[in-house]
């Protein structure tokens, strides 16, 4: 059996446009603060050659992301683990996201 883990860190996600492979800080015009918290974990499972575990989870990935902090535009200091767990038959791919949930301040 293997297993593997890989950390990532994101100080701020624009959640519609979140792409993990090409992130880029987004760029605001307000300040952006902290407001509340959330967190999210999901697995996917494949046996054999039937399906493709990392492939579900890297897609699912934006999904998850704009699934946090309801009715909330961004996220902060998120911190996303993702683990991989292989036998000879089956692998397990899963992702942690947690993360502080943001708003912009707006001008008085």
């Amino acid at each position: 059996m293997g297993c593997t883990q890989k950390y990532s860190d994101f100080d701020l996600i624009r959640k519609v446009d979140f792409n993990k492979e090409t992130y880029e800080r987004p760029i605001t015009l307000m300040q952006v603060l902290p407001n509340g918290q959330d967190e999210l974990k999901a697995c996917f499972n494949q046996w054999l050659f039937f399906s493709n575990a990392e492939k579900e989870k890297d897609a699912s990935v934006p999904v998850i992301v704009r699934s946090l902090c309801p009715g909330k535009d961004y996220l902060m200091n998120a911190q996303m683990t993702e683990r991989w767990w292989t036998t000879i038959l089956f692998t397990r791919s899963c992702v942690t996201i947690e993360t502080q949930c943001a708003i912009q301040k707006k001008d008085k």
